[in-house]
């Protein structure tokens, strides 16, 4: 068939510039490939963390979006590069139809190569990276199955994708005359016009955009203000670019440097085009950022989640037993839980007499008047509310039992401990009982907060009756029966450990006792952490790499097309008496001024997200500011690096189009 032969053939021959499509299209198939072949793998059941494989599924169905955006943005660029052909076979006889028709063949064809090529690679990187995940989670199963669904996955959304760039391809075609398509790659811009206004509000909405992610808070409207500050940003960045870039530009034209070889054709060049530049250049902005943005975010998880734990949980055991719920049972005595811990002693042979046992309090969250003569007398539910802070209650004799110096206290004394904030007050009448606030504690080791939400208070009483008191006096404000815990806490090897909890939390196997017993094992806890924040970080891992690839193909793209459109430009200046040398300097003032812009304005978003990411990681009771910004600044330094990898390759590519003809 003609056609087919003709499609094959303009492969063969022009493969030069059907590469980097291709590429664009393997890559997004093996990065779908190999999350497909990881969540469906029977491999993921033996970890017995199935909650990664949703991790991992939320992650494929992020990167489909993006995958084919990318893909449909590579092969508009390959159907501009390719247009003068176009327009050559219509001028020849073949009409729209038959054209239509050889582009979707060849369209067929890459296809077929894609498919063969990233399933190929796909397998070969999907071992090496299942490799990587499991380091990742902390999994002991190194061996990847891989099932048919890991290959119909990917293949569907390569067809959908196809599909979609054939549709793209004949709507081109059709609705280009000739003319116009043996024209196209020489057509140039218009001069756009300088737009104050539009300028304007660019920079007022990337304002906004800044002001909502620095005065966010924890709550449920979180989401929804995440939302809204991102879609301020992205929105403002395009104005930035389409509306301040060029008004900026004109303002220079007014300079008294204006007139320089350099300054004028960077200038004159950049405004001819800067509607296209514009599109390009927030692309990159945006993709750059969200890379940044979720390698930072991934990587505090998975390195302060292990921190905060290790915080949250000072010892390697914890037991707990409380009253099951029923209000006519008193909390569970220190004779009771003395007899869970004898049991599970001789049913382990494993002494716990060296743990610690104290009472643990349920944690309140109230809003804190300010002032030095304070009253609390209601428990609030709204984080959102200014001064809302969870309080705990701690006795004198539980925190030195854990190793801290608590000075002497009086009747009615209590000490504040600070986590965030300061409380200054110097009585506290709590629930209708007169409390001295005698001062505050610092440094305050071996008692874990308990909760990671807004500002957290502790309260410390003198001994343990008095805690009680206080502690009671919220249950009868309230009008409920909340119940304290009678706790142990003791260090023990992993292996003890894990035996001590699986005994006692089996003391009653048909829940048939009043008192409810359980246990913690902090290195299963940890393991249960790690896996979640793994699942993250290979998900965020993935995605960045998306990102950085879709940038590197905007940047190499833009550099082709702007280096065809400027040879005949820059051989014109030449002949009319620039210097080869003011030329290249020309050229690579250009090139640092358009492609360095991106980065910059992108690290500008993360300082502005900074709070709003911070707070988000806080959530998960991350709260080492000094880690979040050896993160942030180590991310940033590796993406600027890669971008200056990918400037200086693709910068290759414009300089030896333009140097040709000069």
């Amino acid at each position: 068939m003609f056609y087919l032969k003709l499609a094959q053939r303009n492969i063969r021959k022009s493969f030069k510039n059907f590469a980097p499509f291709l590429l664009a299209t393997v890559m997004m198939f093996v990065l779908n490939f190999i999350l497909a072949s990881i969540v469906f793998s029977p491999e993921l059941d033996k970890l017995e963390v199935g909650s990664v494989s949703i991790v991992l599924m939320i992650g494929q169905v992020i990167l489909v979006p993006f995958s084919i955006g990318i893909e449909i943005y590579a092969y508009r660029f390959l159907l501009k590069k390719r247009s003068r052909e176009f327009g050559l076979y219509d001028v020849l006889g073949l009409g729209k139809n038959q054209i239509i028709l050889v582009a979707f063949f060849e369209l067929i064809f890459l296809f077929l190569i894609t498919l063969i090529l990233g399933t190929i690679v796909g397998i070969v990187l999907s071992k090496f990276l299942f490799l990587v995940f499991i380091a990742l989670i902390g999994g002991n199963y190194f061996n990847l199955t891989f099932l048919l669904l890991a290959f119909i996955v990917p293949t569907l959304i390569a067809v959908a994708a196809f599909v979609l760039l054939a549709v793209i391809s004949a709507w081109t075609i059709r609705r280009n005359s000739s003319l116009t398509l043996l024209r196209s790659e020489s057509h140039g811009e218009r001069e756009p016009k300088s737009r104050r206004l539009l300028a304007l509000l660019g920079i007022l909405l990337l304002g906004i955009g800044y002001y909502l992610a620095i005065t966010i808070k924890i709550g449920p409207l979180i989401l929804f203000m995440f939302a809204g500050a991102v879609a301020l940003v992205i929105v403002g960045t395009y104005l930035f670019y389409v509306a301040f870039t060029i008004w900026y530009l004109k303002r220079q034209k007014l300079g008294r440097h204006y007139y320089r070889p350099e300054k004028f054709i960077t200038i004159n060049s950049m405004l001819y085009r800067m509607k296209q530049n514009a599109i390009g250049l927030g692309n990159i902005t945006i993709l750059v950022t969200m890379a940044i943005v979720t390698i930072v975010t991934t990587v505090m998880l998975q390195v302060g989640v292990k921190q905060s734990m290790m915080a949250n949980m000072p010892f390697t055991t914890e037991l707990t037993a409380m009253n099951r719920g029923n209000t006519s049972h008193e909390n569970v005595s220190e004779a009771q839980f003395k007899n869970l811990l004898s049991r599970t002693e001789k049913q382990t042979n494993i002494d716990l007499k060296a743990g610690i046992q104290y009472v643990d309090y349920d944690t309140i969250l109230i809003q804190v008047p300010s002032g030095k003569h304070v009253t609390i007398n209601h428990v609030t539910y709204d984080y959102n509310k200014a001064g809302t802070t969870t309080v705990q209650i701690v006795s004198r004799d539980t925190l030195i039992a854990l190793g801290n110096k608590i000075p002497h206290m009086a009747p009615n004394d209590v000490l504040i401990h600070n986590y965030a904030g300061h409380f200054n007050a110097k009585t506290i009448n709590w629930f209708g009982q007169s409390l001295r606030v005698k001062g505050q504690t610092s440094n305050v080791k071996n008692y874990a907060t308990q909760s990671t939400m807004g500002n957290n208070m502790m309260l410390v009483t003198q001994n343990d009756k008095q805690a009680e008191q206080l502690s009671q006096r919220i249950q009868s404000n309230l009008n409920s029966y909340t119940m304290s815990q009678r706790k142990l806490v003791i260090n023990l090897s992993k292996k003890d450990s894990q035996r001590v909890v699986e005994a006692y939390t089996q003391v009653d196997k048909n829940n048939t006792s009043a008192i409810l017993a359980s246990g913690v094992d902090r290195s299963a806890l940890l393991q249960e952490g790690r896996a979640y924040t793994g699942g993250f970080l290979f998900i965020g891992f993935i995605l960045g790499l998306t990102f950085i690839i879709g940038a590197a193909l905007i940047i190499y793209y833009k550099q082709i097309a702007e280096g065809e459109q400027d040879k005949e430009a820059f051989r014109i200046l030449q002949e009319v008496g620039l210097s080869k040398k003011e030329v290249s300097q020309t050229i690579n003032s250009q090139i640092r001024l358009l492609f360095f812009m991106p980065i910059v304005v992108a690290v500008v978003h993360l300082a502005g997200a900074y709070m709003m990411i911070s707070k988000i990681i806080n959530a998960f009771g991350i709260t080492n500011e000094t880690l979040m910004l050896s993160v942030s600044g180590g991310v940033i330094s590796l993406i600027v690096v890669l971008y200056y990898v990918i400037y200086k390759v693709t910068s290759r590519s414009y300089v030896n189009i333009v140097q040709r003809h000069v």
